[in-house]
């Protein structure tokens, strides 16, 4: 259009309203203000309308639309706003308007300042031209109004959840048998068998020690293997059943773990728990193996030796002036007449030719007595 002093296109003064609609201005210019439009004491309303490339002023300083006492009602979209009143600069458009900024909301029609509707609500973020705020996602929350992105949404720590979008307060820890290992958890996580979680928050769950179990999920506690079973491992579901050759008793000290039976003594059953379970090996036998199984393992004394009582690990060889010919014995015999038994003898031993010995305890061939003279002794002689 041709410059005009004020009101490129329209001046408008003293009347009832004026209504624009639909309408796209384009490079017009006025010679001192109002590009456009000039509005004196004149209602108006706008909508659907742009303007662009539009000037005014000598040094392009002038409005595109000046409004004297003429209140202008904007057709923006929900999250922007226009003022109503004043001089309107550079380019715009209807329905967008100022888009809310970053931070704000506005959900109503005919906002009129930069603060829109107010600041986001707590649990939301308001991208710039929010209309209604956006709920920050499960997993995360914002406890202060004015978040202006998703970023801005506080994640749940690890220890954590949040199952609801929105929330505006820290998230809630796990209960005690569950746990979340990351940030930004929308649940928990029920511990795994052979763990447990015993607090609330638990990040990592606990292995079950050794001695314990669990063989459910979900559960804030081990259970201690019973007495006859056992577990050597940690994390474990399950307890085994004690082997033969020991037993197993249920103590918190031990947890539960296998204890051989001594050398000497044997446990031929499975899931014992007590010590009383070791049998002894009987007399005239022994055994030198720990955890032994089998009572085949008693072995009888050897010759030489002899087993006095139960529980032998070892036969005990027999004292010097005794002997044991037999195996299996309880005790040793008396060495005989004209004889001597060193330790550990199986058989007795005679007197050397020349000596003689009616004791029935000697221990070496120096304790025989020599003949006297003039008479003489055969070997093993008694007199």
């Amino acid at each position: 259009s041709q410059p005009q002093y004020d009101g490129g296109v329209v001046y408008a003064r003293d009347s009832i309203s004026l209504s624009i609609a639909g309408i796209a201005f384009i490079d017009n210019r006025a010679d001192r203000s109002g590009s456009v439009l000039y509005l004196s004491n004149t209602p108006s309303s706008i909508s659907d309308a742009s303007f662009t490339g539009n000037t005014a002023g000598d040094d392009n300083d002038g409005a595109t639309i000046d409004s004297v006492n003429s209140p202008i009602n904007w057709d923006c979209r929900l999250g922007s706003w226009m003022p109503r009143k004043g001089s309107f600069f550079g380019d715009f458009s209807v329905p967008e308007c100022n888009l809310c900024p970053a931070g704000y909301f506005g959900n109503r029609s005919g906002l009129t300042n930069p603060s829109c509707d107010g600041a986001c609500n707590r649990g939301h973020f308001c991208p710039k031209g929010t209309a209604e705020p956006l709920p920050c996602a499960p997993g995360f929350y914002m406890p202060v109004t004015g978040a202006a992105s998703a970023e801005s949404c506080l994640p749940c720590s690890p220890g954590t959840s949040q199952s609801t979008a929105g929330a505006d307060r820290p998230c809630d820890e796990c209960p005690p048998g569950t746990f979340a290992d990351q940030l930004n958890a929308t649940s928990c996580t029920d511990c795994p068998a052979g763990r447990f979680c015993p607090n609330a928050g638990t990040v990592r769950p606990f292995d079950c020690d050794a001695g314990q179990y669990q063989n459910l999920t979900g559960q804030a506690a081990c259970m201690q293997c019973p007495a006859g079973e056992f577990q050597a491992e940690r994390g474990q579901t399950a307890c085994d059943t004690c082997e033969a050759g020991g037993y197993c008793k249920a103590t918190d000290d031990c947890g539960g773990g296998f204890t051989p039976c001594l050398a000497g003594s044997y446990n031929e059953k499975m899931g014992s728990s007590s010590p009383d379970a070791c049998q002894k090996c009987p007399p005239g036998t022994s055994s030198p193996i720990t955890g032994a199984n089998s009572s085949e393992t008693c072995a009888s004394c050897r010759a030489g030796t002899f087993g006095g009582e139960p529980g032998l690990s070892e036969c005990t060889d027999c004292p010097a002036g005794r002997y044991q010919n037999e195996t299996g014995a309880t005790s040793c015999r008396d060495c005989e007449q004209g004889r001597y038994c060193a330790e550990g003898a199986s058989a007795p031993l005679p007197c050397e030719q020349g000596t003689f010995s009616t004791a029935t305890n000697l221990a070496d061939a120096s304790e025989c007595t020599d003949a006297s003279p003039g008479r003489f002794a055969t070997t093993g002689s008694t007199k």
